[in-house]
């Protein structure tokens, strides 16, 4: 089961779904638009339906800048310094440093396993003990499994990003 929200997460999701609505409403209205100027007689309901959606939109302040912003990101062509970007402009910096240290601290965890895998390894192919266990050492030290600390330590900014 979920936790209930904060107010400030709460909100934060209510504004969120109300600028999605008001972006889906305003794209509504402008194809309701292209309908009237394109068809000469648009009914009544096409008339009502643009008036409706025109008033309601005239109302809300809106900020599409996330939604469009989000629309312009592509899997295909999204580079690392735009994906910072913009979670830096929306993410409070304490969320955004724990959303990088949820990656960093899984590729250091792996860093460790890997280092401790060669580790023993080198201990099979005979080794030097003291030198393996200082390998052994080094990955207990930085896994952030085994109280090593969290990855990165400090927000990563990337370029010019806030």
């Amino acid at each position: 089961m979920n936790a209930p929200l904060s107010p400030e997460r709460e909100a934060e999701r209510l504004r969120i779904e109300r600028d999605q609505l008001a972006a889906a409403a305003k794209r509504a209205s402008a194809a309701l638009q292209s309908l009237m100027d394109d068809t000469t007689d648009p009914g009544t309901e096409a008339l009502a339906a643009q008036y409706e959606l025109t008033r309601i939109l005239s109302s809300l302040s809106i900020d599409t800048s996330a939604v469009d912003q989000a629309q312009y990101l592509s899997r295909f062509s999204a580079v690392p310094s735009e994906i910072h970007y913009f979670l830096a402009s929306r993410l409070p910096e304490d969320v955004h440093l724990n959303y990088q240290r949820a990656i960093g601290d899984r590729a250091v965890e792996e860093a460790a396993k890997g280092l401790r895998m060669e580790a023993n390894a080198a201990s099979s192919e005979g080794v030097l003990p003291h030198l393996t266990e200082g390998w052994l050492k080094a990955a207990d030290h930085i896994d952030p499994r085994k109280g090593g600390g969290h990855y990165p330590s400090k927000l990563i900014r990337l370029g010019g990003a806030s």
